[in-house]
């Protein structure tokens, strides 16, 4: 059977609304923008919050494929650094509640944090502060051994520790493993294209990727651009939101349409695309078929809010798919 290591950042998503742009003007956050802050400007942020209707959930990108894989019967492990607070009880207690062996890296300092300020008119504004992932180094793992593990699944966040990352992939216990890489921001896609490039020919098997994503790494639109990543990777997967998907590998290319969703909150619903499509390629399955397993449970994240499914609502989607 497969087993599953994810290593990424540990985060805590809280969901916030907002009953004006007023904070957003004050501290000079663009409705809609996504933002990474320090602690002295996240602190301040949050401190002026009303947090009455505000709903905490743990996330990350790693960390919610992960999640989603376990609820769906495999065995899965993931390590992240969390820091001595609640916030990180929380995080291991979902990772736990979930069924993912959870190998916490603790340090001094706060848990990562993502706020989602949502205004009257539903934009949400992304206000993220990494906390003590920074910290996360190799000398972390060194305890740890990892040839046990089939698949590697990496948050696309860790290529902003270019050494870290390069260092992980040269393991000798994890040659065996299928790497599995998501692309994470357009940010990282553009600022890291030289590593992004070299990485990706010499050590990932399936790399996700959102259209923006796609246009920052490649400069082309999603099909060019898909048929250009394919070119380095043996798989390759394209999510378009609401306008579906594309796969590629090798020779065979497929287009498909998104599952309808009734939308309350997007908070992980790539990741829930990869979680559903990784689900489908370990079962062997058709890449068509996993696509469509993908955009259905997808669907199935956007109509709650934040990043995770109930357990009796997991049970009924088992038995669906």
């Amino acid at each position: 059977m497969s087993k599953i290591l994810g290593i990424g950042n540990a985060l805590v998503d809280i969901i916030v609304p907002v009953e004006s742009e007023a904070l957003l003007k004050k501290y000079a956050f663009a409705k809609g923008s996504q933002e990474h802050v320090d602690k002295e400007k996240f602190d301040a942020v949050y401190s002026e919050l009303t947090l009455d209707d505000a709903s905490q959930v743990a996330g990350g990108s790693a960390a919610n494929v992960l999640h989603s894989l376990a609820n769906l019967g495999h065995k899965a492990t993931f390590l992240g650094a969390i820091g001595d607070d609640a916030w990180g009880e929380m995080f291991e207690k979902d990772m736990q509640a979930a069924g993912v062996h959870f190998d916490p890296i603790r340090k001094e300092g706060d848990t990562g944090k993502v706020l989602h300020l949502v205004t009257p008119d539903q934009k949400k504004t992304v206000i993220g502060y990494t906390g003590v992932n920074e910290q996360l180094g190799e000398e972390d793992l060194q305890e740890h051994y990892f040839s046990s593990y089939t698949h590697l699944v990496l948050d696309g966040y860790l290529t902003s520790k270019e050494d870290f990352l390069q260092s992980l992939l040269e393991r000798e216990d994890l040659q065996y493993a299928r790497v599995v890489f998501d692309m994470a921001s357009s940010h990282i896609a553009e600022g890291h294209r030289e590593f992004l490039k070299r990485m990706i020919k010499n050590h990932v098997d399936v790399l996700f990727a959102n259209d923006l994503e796609a246009f920052s790494y490649t400069g082309n639109e999603p099909e060019r651009g898909i048929r250009s990543m394919a070119k380095d990777c043996d798989l390759v997967v394209v999510k378009k939101g609401s306008s579906g998907s594309m796969i590629q590998r090798g020779a065979e290319f497929y287009n498909l349409s998104a599952a309808p969703a009734r939308v309350s909150d997007t908070i992980g619903a790539g990741d829930m695309y990869a979680a559903g499509f990784l689900y489908g390629l370990l079962k062997n399955y058709h890449l068509t078929h996993c696509g469509k397993i993908a955009s259905f449970l997808a669907s199935k994240v956007l109509e709650v809010e934040g990043a995770r499914i109930s357990p009796q609502r997991w049970r009924n989607l088992s038995k669906m798919i």
